[in-house]
């Protein structure tokens, strides 16, 4: 009699041979595999410089490239044990009133290797991301403060980056 169940105690059946699991937090000790990691996501927006591509930090090149962006976030942004991806970028042009400008937007991913991600967390370093990428070159003011996803499994984003970004306008209007 080893179960209980709204103040009434029923049996069940241990089997051959029982086995007890046990789940703890392994405070950063154990890697989750790739397949079993929860991920958050958000975009970035950054203001591409002037027509010479150049700001007086970093060049148009260097914005697309990613991989600056990418370090940036993963040692001022997000603990150690959370891996920064950024697995997907494109560049708009967008015509406003004042003109138009030139847009880079970065799909960036927080996973949870050796920490535990979850929304509210992947909120505050998507904050701290905004702060500190701010300090390099201009972020687009009206998709500032955006939430980031819910949590969703870390083998879904490959395909969902897929379909957003190989999709051919259709034929049927």
């Amino acid at each position: 009699n080893l179960s209980s169940h709204r103040g009434v105690d029923r049996p069940f059946k241990l089997g051959k041979e029982p086995k007890m699991h046990v789940f703890a937090r392994p405070n950063g000790a154990t890697t989750v595999p790739r397949e079993l990691q929860l991920c958050c996501r958000h975009e970035l927006h950054v203001e591409i410089p002037d027509d010479d591509g150049v700001s007086a930090v970093c060049s148009s090149d260097q914005i697309m490239a990613g991989d600056a962006l990418e370090t940036i976030l993963r040692d001022n942004c997000v603990p150690d044990g959370v891996r920064v991806e950024v697995p997907a970028r494109q560049i708009l042009e967008i015509h406003e009133t004042h003109g138009a400008s030139r847009i880079a937007v970065f799909l960036v991913v927080y996973c949870g290797e050796r920490h535990p991600v979850t929304r509210a967390a992947a909120d505050a370093w998507r904050e701290n991301a905004e702060r500190e990428v701010e300090k390099y070159v201009k972020l687009r003011e009206n998709r500032r403060g955006r939430t980031v996803s819910h949590p969703f499994p870390y083998p879904a984003l490959h395909p969902e980056i897929k379909y957003h970004t190989t999709a051919k306008p259709s034929d049927d209007r």
